[in-house]
């Protein structure tokens, strides 16, 4: 067990940078940067932004796909004093405008596009929406007026000492990092706030538990504004001193190229990308041979995909429970576990937490064999939801507990087994979406009467979308037009792969829509 320690991510990068100068940090498109290059680069970073007017404390909103310059711009921001708040490369002005006013957002940096997003044209909505101090750039190659990353180097360079005089009035303790998460209370997304304490030590446990090391070349296969990837790839790799390498994108080609041409010995992913990447027909001709370790999460696997996972990679998998809220992760299996073991629980709860289940209804602790709340209590659980104690309390009581929504049981041994969710959040390969965000975006077309959205088991990406509609009478919509109407409206992955019409919805006596006969009936219709 590693121990916790009190530093900022500025603190331990210096460490890491005088302890492997010369060893490589990140690897992105053929070129490479090491730790004492990636140190000194995200210092100018850092004086770039004070010098361009960000304050302690400001937060900084990252919309970027995965690139070397979104992980600079990561720490640049964190090494500021400032917070760095990760949108979902998905979605449209109007729902990161949302978000910004959730969370106090004030400066903005963007990348170039993620799939059909665009985010110089989004960003001019958002900016109307949500008016920022300043938008910056990471691309040298994109017409827009914003100052651009390489500037705000030059302007750092030439202003060291304000980066040198920030550091004195930074704390470990501070806000760090704000994710967006739907959370373990309610029906709206939430920001989750992380301290500079927290990433630090969230990257040492989660390179711990990879038995990670800095002869290490850990791929980023994983969404950069996810805590997944967050902690496990971006942190880890820092806190040990081992090299990041980045795909050129995150397709299926892209990353399989990296895992072979850069010899990656740590891959950790979503089940879905994992099934994806083994779906190719020239899967067995990437050389994968160096591939030692790596965590699966994000969505539930099933043991016999566990098991075809992790004999196609040649690694030791070690599947694990997170939530946003719990910063540094619930529970993970060890590489010393059994297959049994790895491929049928989720492991003991993490380092330096507690967990327990609980009866939803009394709270009251259950023994091993009964299923109940995944409870977890720790000094790494978030600070809190943004601006919302009442929210916060609702998600940890008095005591310090997380209720984090979900349900499994502990076996003799102390192993978690994953039962499902309280909630009705729909998990999409990894992708948290709310159905009510679904449902008001297609309750707001004039030929819908009513909408509920519910999640439809799925064998690649855990669960899919299905809209469930009554039409208002004398109304023809088709599903393909609804979901052309959504299409710019809500991000792509939350428009439904399903869409079924019913006359009614089932009703109880209260007049609410039964939901488990809902999905039955969905199931039934499309079977």
């Amino acid at each position: 067990m590693k121990p916790l320690i009190n530093q900022t991510p500025a603190q331990l990068m210096k460490d890491i940078a005088a302890k492997y100068p010369k060893h490589n940090a990140i690897s992105y498109r053929g070129q490479i940067w090491t730790h004492q290059e990636l140190d000194a680069l995200t210092d100018d970073l850092a004086a770039g932004l004070l010098a361009s007017g960000i304050q302690k404390g400001d937060h900084i909103a990252l919309l970027s796909e995965n690139t070397a310059y979104a992980v600079f711009c990561f720490y640049g921001i964190i090494k500021a004093g400032a917070v760095v708040c990760m949108f979902n490369t998905s979605l449209k002005a109007q729902e990161m405008a949302d978000l910004a006013d959730l969370s106090d957002i004030s400066y903005l940096m963007i990348g170039s596009e993620y799939k059909d997003t665009k985010f110089f044209p989004e960003s001019l909505v958002l900016n109307q929406l949500h008016p920022m101090k300043k938008i910056f750039s990471l691309c040298s190659d994109l017409p827009t007026p914003y100052m651009e990353l390489h500037e705000l180097i030059e302007l750092g360079r030439r202003y060291p000492h304000l980066y040198q005089e920030q550091q004195d009035h930074i704390l470990a303790s501070d806000d760090g990092m704000i994710l967006y998460t739907s959370g373990t209370t309610g029906s709206s997304p939430k920001a989750v706030v992380a301290s500079y304490f927290h990433l630090v030590n969230a990257g040492i446990q989660k390179g711990n538990c990879q038995q990670a090391a800095a002869n290490d070349v850990i791929c980023c296969g994983l969404q950069l504004f996810h805590i997944f990837c967050i902690d496990v790839n971006v942190l880890a790799a820092l806190a040990v001193g081992a090299c990041l390498a980045i795909p050129d994108d995150l397709h299926t080609a892209s990353i399989l190229k990296t895992l072979a041409s850069q010899s990656c010995t740590i891959f950790s992913c979503i089940p879905s990308m994992f099934l994806a990447l083994m779906a190719r027909d020239d899967f067995y001709e990437w050389d994968l041979s160096h591939l030692r370790i790596g965590l699966i999460g994000g969505s539930y696997c099933s043991p016999t995909v566990f098991l075809k996972i992790e004999q196609a990679f040649g690694l030791t998998l070690l599947s694990a429970l997170g939530q946003t809220e719990a910063i540094a992760g619930i529970t993970v299996t060890h590489p010393d576990d059994s297959l049994e073991v790895r491929s049928t629980t989720i492991g003991h709860f993490v380092d330096h937490s507690e967990g327990k289940i609980v009866r939803p209804e009394t709270r009251e602790t259950l023994p091993p064999g009964q299923t109940g709340e995944i409870c977890l209590r720790s000094r790494m659980l978030m600070k809190g939801y943004y601006n919302r104690p009442d929210l916060t309390r609702q998600a940890i009581d008095d005591d310090g507990w997380l209720h984090t929504g979900d349900l499994g049981q502990l076996d003799h041994r102390g192993n978690l087994h994953y039962i499902g969710r309280l909630k009705e959040m729909i998990n999409r390969g990894g992708e948290k979406i709310i159905p009510a965000e679904v449902e008001n975006a297609i309750n707001a077309l004039a030929e819908i009467n009513c909408c509920k959205v519910v999640g439809l088991p799925d064998p690649h990406y855990g669960e899919e979308v299905c809209a469930c509609i009554v039409p208002k009478p004398g109304t023809n919509i088709a599903a393909n037009e609804i979901k052309k109407l959504l299409k710019g409206t809500i991000a792509d992955f939350k428009i439904p792969k399903y869409i079924i019409f019913l006359e009614h919805f089932p009703m109880n006596a209260n007049g609410k829509v039964r939901m488990q006969e809902l999905t039955e009936i969905a199931l039934t219709v499309l079977s």
